[in-house]
């Protein structure tokens, strides 16, 4: 370009600028407008999982908060020393929190800029108010609390049961989403409720948090952002959270949930949440994409979920890294992997996906046919694949991205997707969806779903789901949820949920349907058994049978010592036929329990002890009767005081309670008795109670029916 042409660029932008100034001033003069000012946003942030005695532990509160963190300082304008963040408070704690955002905002110097509040509670609430750790916080004094600090904007966003209420002292109502005459507006407060007042706010493991949070996280990502205009409202990003939040509830066990609000702002201008120009790192979904979009980071978190229309652009902000990204649509998954590079946009068409699984096919003109693939989506084939090492393989040369029936490697393969069977000496390496048989002498990876085995002496590890077997040496990982086996030498561990059986050393599952055999097991809501030397579950609707059992709540535990959050220590005090002084402790879930007693009864100038260890139900047929019933064995042996050989004793009890008043109750019962007595050795003086010899009187064995008298804290 010549020295003339830069000179008139140079004045021509030298004219615009001038024009640009004169505009500006001129706006700036004009009547009735106001200059744009600067936002100081602060974040006042709070995740309670403990709702008190009675109610669930929630499992997603604190990552939600987490979660809700990071957007708000990543999209949100929300600086490090501008944001408090509380995990597990307690209700003085939360109140002090507020007293001390106030007192941050107070002390901040006063500028020019909107001064803004995002408080989010995510937790156990119910229509009275928030249960942090089971202690109240009025809805009433709460919003007392938050109205005294000294902002120009208040957004209060609640996930947690009933938290609709909050929404109705000044005539807040569950409407669709924020009419734009009133949600434009930008001085007073907004306040968000995930649930009415008589609905539950619902979390679900297969998306790892709350619906309502996880769906107002992936509307701020800019899921929410209609007009494409890079800027996310908060009309916007409540319209996403309520119609998603609906959509996904209204089939589920806890029924349909309504998100609520009540707002009372004035002024002008909209009230922008999150600005997707300013992220990290963006992903943008070109116009032709249509369908279900799941995007994963690279460790398998759902960051986010949409819907997504044809013809319109959309942008999300996310933070640089890998991604795992699944298509639905009626009849087909498509799966795609991308990087999302800082400071910089990646875009997703539809020629990055490939094919999953078919997931249903329908009748058409008489037969069987796969419903229609909508798109270009089909990977090419290339039938044999054979690798030395991943660069130097056929796939290099014939076709990188495409479907291998046969993969074969020396050292390592790597395929985009096996529909067939993949052997390597090293490592096995398949980037989409596996079906068929992978075997290698080192490790298996599958980026995707597998439907089939993986066979390694090292590691099997599948990031998607799974439906087959997984044998391994050492260890057995898959990311997502989990139908059949894993059986390792080392560790077993599925991330999200496992149907089926998990036998190794070290067996992990964050939900497990079926059965964990090994050394250590740990599982999340358990329904089947666990079987080891140490137990850990969640909910535990099953059995555990091992030295130390440890869960939240369990049906039938079954070991030395037994923990149990939500079960019954109960101690207990009573005399009976054998005993004139008997001390026992019952432990367990609410159903089962183990019982370990010890009683002592004056024997020949002396006394003998009596020991037993037993296993018991537990009902309660009104709230101030209960009735249990145990079998025990045990011994007795008078060594410590004098000289007498060990006896062997069975029982079979059944007991009748009365609560006389809280933690103290009454009880009588029978029981079944059987004195194993060695040969050389009658005695008949075990009980008052006549005893009836078995096998004639000149056996020594005695059964003998018996009564008990006692009390239980």
């Amino acid at each position: 370009m010549g020295k003339k042409a830069v000179s008139r660029w140079s004045r021509l932008g030298a004219l615009l600028g001038v024009l640009c100034l004169l505009g500006a001033t001129r706006a700036t003069a004009s009547p009735g407008e106001e200059p744009r000012a600067a936002i100081r946003r602060y974040a006042l942030l709070i995740g309670s999982s403990e709702g008190g005695a009675g109610r669930e532990r929630l499992r997603y509160a604190s990552s939600d908060v987490l979660a809700l963190s990071r957007v708000l300082e990543e999209l949100g304008g929300v600086a490090a020393e501008d944001r408090l963040l509380l995990l597990e408070p307690t209700r003085d704690t939360l109140v002090s929190s507020i007293a001390r955002m106030r007192q941050l905002i107070s002390s901040t110097p006063p500028t020019e800029a909107r001064r803004e509040l995002v408080f989010y509670y995510s937790g156990h609430s119910d229509s009275e108010g928030l249960l942090p750790r089971g202690e109240r916080l009025a809805y009433t004094e709460l919003r007392r609390l938050l109205t005294d600090i000294p902002v120009e904007v208040r957004i209060a966003i609640l996930d947690s049961c009933g938290s609709g209420s909050l929404t109705r002292f000044k005539g807040g109502v569950s409407r669709l989403a924020f009419l734009s005459d009133v949600s434009s507006q930008v001085r007073g407060h907004a306040f968000l409720a995930s649930s009415s007042a008589d609905e539950v706010a619902q979390e679900a493991d297969s998306i790892g948090a709350s619906f309502f949070t996880h769906f107002l996280l992936s509307g701020l990502r800019g899921a929410a952002d209609t007009n494409g205009d890079g800027r996310v409202t908060l009309d916007e990003a409540y319209q996403f959270a309520y119609h998603e939040t609906l959509a996904r509830t209204e089939r589920s066990q806890g029924g349909p949930q309504h998100a609520s609000y009540d707002m009372q702002l004035a002024g002008s201008g909209d009230l922008v949440m999150t600005d997707l120009r300013g992220s990290q790192a963006r992903l943008a979904l070109a116009k032709e994409l249509e369908g279900r979009l799941f995007v994963r980071n690279w460790g398998n978190q759902l960051v986010v979920e949409l819907q997504k229309p044809a013809g319109r652009r959309l942008s999300l902000g996310l933070d640089p890294g890998r991604y795992h990204v699944t298509l639905e649509r009626p009849s087909q998954r498509f799966e795609a992997e991308l990087a999302v590079a800082g400071r910089g946009e990646a875009e997703l068409r539809v020629g990055d996906f490939i094919p999953m699984t078919l997931l249903h096919t329908a009748q058409r003109g008489g037969g069987d046919a796969p419903l229609e693939d909508r798109g270009p989506l089909d990977a090419p084939t290339v039938p044999l694949n054979v690798s030395l090492v991943p660069p130097l393989a056929t796939n290099t040369w014939l076709g990188p991205r495409s479907l291998n029936h046969v993969s074969f490697g020396v050292l390592g393969s790597r395929s985009l997707q096996v529909r067939g069977v993949g052997l390597a000496g090293g490592m096995g390496w398949v980037d989409g969806t596996l079906e068929g048989l992978q075997v290698s002498g080192l490790a298996n990876v599958s980026g995707g779903e597998v439907r089939g085995g993986q066979v390694a002496l090292g590691g099997n590890l599948a990031f998607g789901d799974g439906q087959g077997a997984q044998l391994a040496g050492v260890l057995n990982i898959a990311e997502g949820s989990f139908t059949g086996v894993q059986l390792s030498l080392t560790l077993n561990r599925t991330d999200a949920e496992m149907r089926g059986l998990q036998g190794g050393m070290i067996n992990t599952s964050e939900v497990l349907r079926g059965m964990q055999v090994g050394l250590i097991n740990i599982g999340g809501a358990v329904t089947g058994t666990q079987v080891g030397l140490l137990n850990v579950g969640g909910e535990v609707r099953g059995v555990q049978l091992g030295l130390l059992n440890i869960a939240d709540d369990v049906t039938v535990p079954i070991g030395a010592l037994n923990i149990v959050r939500k079960g019954r220590l109960a101690f207990e005090v009573w005399a009976d036929d054998i005993a004139s002084v008997n001390v026992g402790i019952k432990y367990g879930s609410q159903r089962v329990y183990v019982l370990l007693t010890h009683g002592v009864q004056p024997w020949e100038k002396t006394y003998r002890s009596f020991e037993f260890l037993g296993l018991g139900l537990h009902f309660t047929p009104s709230p101030s009767v209960y009735l249990d019933t145990d079998v025990s064995y045990g011994r007795w042996n008078s060594q410590f005081f004098g000289a007498a050989p060990p006896h062997r004793l069975g029982r079979l009890r059944l007991m009748v309670g009365w609560e006389l008043k809280r933690r103290l109750a009454f009880f009588t019962g029978v029981s079944l008795n059987y004195y194993d007595v060695p040969k050389d050795s009658e005695d008949r003086a075990v009980s008052w109670i006549p005893q009836l010899a078995l096998g004639g009187e000149a056996a020594a064995d005695r059964l003998w029916p018996g009564l008990m008298l006692g009390v239980r804290i």
